[in-house]
């Protein structure tokens, strides 16, 4: 946390994706301008032509001393493993591989409830799911997992439990019960 300029005894909000339209990060930054807790921070482990449009919303919504954006790296499992919540806010999403890695390693989620990530997400069990846009409700998901450390606690192990189902092991024994090999 302190590499990365987080406090030791913030919340810490993740991200991991390219810093696109499509990944959705602005939605994150404006509900952490509407929670306006000083004690939340927000990262994204990325890179992408969004950069200086995320900076210039966090400036613009008096969160920049909260949003810290990382760049490009090697250490996403370490990342997840300082964080608090996983957030996943895409518009559109296949399977969406970071979330289930950061299921695999404890992390509650707040995602959006869309095609892909609807497949691994259950909301309330997992974490919680929102609109894309609505960043009423993401301030909201991020209030409840901020301020209770026994609900992120009960959802990450659950998480973890849940990630298994998508182990290389797992899957390789799947695709060969369904092909017959």
């Amino acid at each position: 946390r302190r590499e990365i300029g987080v406090p030791e005894d913030a919340v810490l909000l993740l991200s991991v994706g390219e810093l696109n339209e499509n990944k959705n990060h602005q939605i994150i930054v404006k509900a952490l301008a509407k929670l306006n807790d000083p004690n939340v921070h927000y990262a994204i482990a990325g890179v992408g032509d969004k950069r200086e449009n995320l900076l210039a919303l966090a400036k613009e919504l008096g969160v920049s001393d909260r949003l810290h954006l990382l760049g490009y790296r090697k250490d996403v499992p370490e990342l997840n493993h300082v964080a608090d919540v996983f957030c996943f806010p895409s518009c559109r999403e296949g399977l969406g591989l970071a979330a289930i890695e950061a299921m695999a390693c404890g992390l509650p989620l707040i995602t959006s409830n869309v095609h892909g990530i609807n497949d691994y997400s259950a909301n309330n069990i997992t974490g919680y799911k929102c609109a894309p846009a609505d960043a009423d409700a993401f301030a909201n998901a991020i209030s409840k997992l901020a301020g209770d450390l026994n609900l992120r606690k009960t959802m990450g192990q659950g998480n973890t439990l849940l990630a298994k189902k998508y182990e290389v092991d797992a899957i390789n024994l799947l695709l060969k019960e369904t092909y017959g090999l």
